[in-house]
């Protein structure tokens, strides 16, 4: 019997096969290991390689892997220099959405508080990253006047800057003055009594006698310094007491030549029944002086101990109150019934403290719409 031939092509077969079923695994690995690697150097070609403000270290060194990044300037610093690079030449970096060039400094404003930039690196297949960095701007600190404008009297001493106190006296005709206060840095706010400044200044009644008027300046950061200007509107001018002369003295000139009168120096006491008493001329003036009817005949607070007991015509009183008192509460009393009284120019009697140590609070009694007085109440807190 012919024995076959053995077939080749099926032995060559058969040991390509057994050969590929006893590597498939390590293929797997192989390919396995290359595509990590190849999404690894996308997104080293994603980093940045250098991250810097000019003049200014960051919160934490700089390091690629690490995606944020703080800064803290004071608040003279109004814009900062930025530098940002990636070793990828084919790279392109964004900040807040702006394109740069590699290589180069950038400028950027500053507001106060927080600042973000946002900035991504895209390795231009597609891949990208993106690091944070935020640049805090400190408020600013300066609560200083840069002048006070008065609408009449002048300020003693000259107006300065570091100069807390003054006076200003004024005469009786001038009911009212106009403050306008005017800070160094626009990020300031003023008060005038517990009243906002605005363009026009701070219209303030003055009470016969002497009132203090607080400025407090508020800086950006919270901080306060409070200006004081004691006022003195002095009291009515009497008018000059007016002689009642004899009719013999009133005699023409020539009359008084050819007839010469001898007065005895008691026709002129005698004339005046008691000298210590107001001629009917002084009287009158003294009657048409008009009487203020726009007061309190009473005021008191929920807490506090005051500097002097609370009297009608006195127009300015300090209260000291605990450090932890957040509120008061005022009950004051017209002396006439038609008065209407107003505290901070509104109604409530319930008033918010300032958490720092002075907090002014005006309370106005008007009667008949004309004759108007201001109480000033400035309460202290205790340290």
């Amino acid at each position: 019997m012919k024995q076959s031939k053995p077939n080749k092509a099926l032995n060559v077969f058969l040991i390509i096969s057994l050969a590929w079923v006893g590597a498939g695994s390590s293929i797997s690995s192989v390919y396995a290991e290359t595509n990590t690697s190849t999404v690894q150097e996308n997104q080293l070609a994603s980093n940045l390689s250098k991250l810097e403000i000019e003049g200014k270290e960051l919160d934490q060194k700089f390091a690629a892997d690490l995606f944020e990044y703080t800064a803290t300037v004071g608040n003279e610093v109004e814009n900062i220099k930025l530098l940002v690079d990636s070793s990828n030449t084919d790279a392109s970096i964004t900040i807040n959405g702006k394109e740069i060039v590699k290589r180069t400094t950038g400028t950027y404003a500053l507001q106060t508080g927080d600042n973000k930039f946002i900035i991504s690196v895209n390795n231009g297949t597609g891949s990208s990253n993106t690091y944070t960095l935020t640049v805090t701007r400190e408020k600013n600190a300066n609560n200083f006047l840069k002048s006070i404008e008065l609408s009449k009297g002048e300020l003693s001493p000259k107006f300065s800057s570091d100069v807390n106190e003054y006076n200003v006296n004024v005469s009786n005709e001038i009911p009212a003055i106009t403050f306008k206060p005017t800070a160094i840095e626009a990020t300031s706010t003023i008060k005038v009594n517990s009243t906002i400044t605005g363009k026009n200044g701070v219209d303030v009644s003055l009470p016969v006698g002497q009132s203090d008027i607080m400025i407090t300046v508020t800086a950006e950061n919270g901080k306060k310094k409070i200006y004081t200007i004691h006022v003195t509107r002095m009291k009515a001018v009497e008018d000059k007491a007016v002689e009642d002369t004899p009719a013999e003295v009133k005699a023409p000139a020539a009359n008084q030549k050819n007839n010469p009168v001898s007065i005895q120096p008691s026709t002129r006491i005698n004339t005046r029944p008691n000298s210590a008493q107001p001629t009917s001329q002084q009287q009158s003036s003294l009657n048409t002086e008009k009487v203020s009817k726009a007061l309190l005949s009473s005021l008191s607070v929920s807490e506090g101990t005051w500097d002097s007991n609370f009297t009608s015509d006195e127009f300015t009183y300090h209260i000291t109150v605990s450090s932890d008192a957040d509120e008061i509460t005022l009950k004051p009393i017209a002396k006439y019934s038609r008065s209407e009284i107003s505290i901070e120019g509104g109604t409530s009697k319930t008033i918010k403290l300032e958490n720092d140590k002075k907090t002014i609070i005006s309370v106005v009694v008007t009667y008949d719409d004309v004759d108007r007085k201001t109480y000033v109440l400035v309460f202290d807190k205790e340290s």
